[in-house]
């Protein structure tokens, strides 16, 4: 049974990245290897997408800015992507089974890393502090993060079904796709904020690894170095949410459970917990 919602007075907003940063896996399924051999299960690599290459440079990264900030989701934009590359005697419905078997299959590995669950159970007991999940993602990761919380024993509320109240919500989870802004778009962190109780806010803190761990080929690195994208971010958080903002930026490195342990214990720290 979900805890009942707290009502509060006053707020502390701790805020996870998803793919990179909570999730590991996500990144990991994008490797070279990995990838072709899910390109060659789902069915994608008999019509054409069988290279890492190929899938990045024909099929993600032309249709990433709209996937990620539509409802249409990733099924519906990436079939449509494929079918208009001609590949020929492929059919409409095994273009969308192949993608839906490859989507389905992303998502499970998209798990939250084990390093982390530790903290966040005891961020979802404090009764002041409030856990959201912000990602640029696609609509489908919106219900699969859920899941991997619900499977840690943690409720959850996407911020595009949540007014604003006094109450604490459970974890919240702030999608790209979902609010139709990118997360360095301040409209995406004013969303936010109406999402979160109307108590004032004592503290901010957010951890993202800013694209540093995400794959190369993928255009979302390359939408600016880390640190312009980290000063981008928290000039967005001063302007919805006030200054003083604390940053972690999270960097896997050789070490994705080292780095993990110190991020959790950076937090830790600024909870005093």
């Amino acid at each position: 049974m979900p805890k009942p919602f707290k009502k509060l007075k006053s707020f502390t907003l701790v805020i996870f990245d998803y793919s990179g940063t909570l999730s590991l896996g996500a990144v990991k399924f994008g490797q070279a290897g990995n990838l072709e051999r899910h390109l060659t299960k789902s069915g994608l690599a008999r019509i054409g997408i069988d290279t890492s290459e190929r899938y990045w440079d024909a099929v993600v990264n032309p249709t990433w800015a709209r996937a990620s900030t539509s409802a249409a989701g990733f099924l519906s934009i990436t079939a449509e992507r494929i079918r208009g590359l001609a590949i020929p005697g492929t059919s409409s419905m095994f273009v969308e089974a192949a993608v839906s078997k490859f989507m389905a299959a992303y998502m499970h590995h998209s798990n939250i890393d084990a390093g982390w669950r530790p903290l966040l159970a005891d961020i979802e007991v404090r009764p002041d502090t409030l856990c959201l999940i912000a990602t640029d993602h696609y609509a489908e990761a919106t219900e699969a993060i859920r899941t991997h919380l619900a499977d840690l024993g943690i409720p959850s509320t996407p911020i595009a079904r949540r007014k604003m109240t006094t109450e604490k919500p459970g974890f919240m989870v702030a999608n790209s796709a979902d609010i139709g802004y990118a997360k360095a778009s301040n409209r995406f962190w004013q969303a936010v904020r109406n999402a979160c109780p109307t108590g004032p806010l004592k503290q901010l803190l957010l951890v993202d690894d800013f694209g540093v761990n995400e794959q190369s080929a993928s255009d979302y690195p390359a939408t600016g170095p880390g640190e312009d994208r980290i000063q981008a971010t928290r000039q967005a958080l001063d302007d919805v949410f006030g200054p003083d903002s604390q940053i972690i930026h999270f960097i896997a490195g050789g070490n994705p459970e080292a780095a993990i342990a110190a991020a959790g214990q950076a937090v830790r720290k600024a909870l005093q917990i």
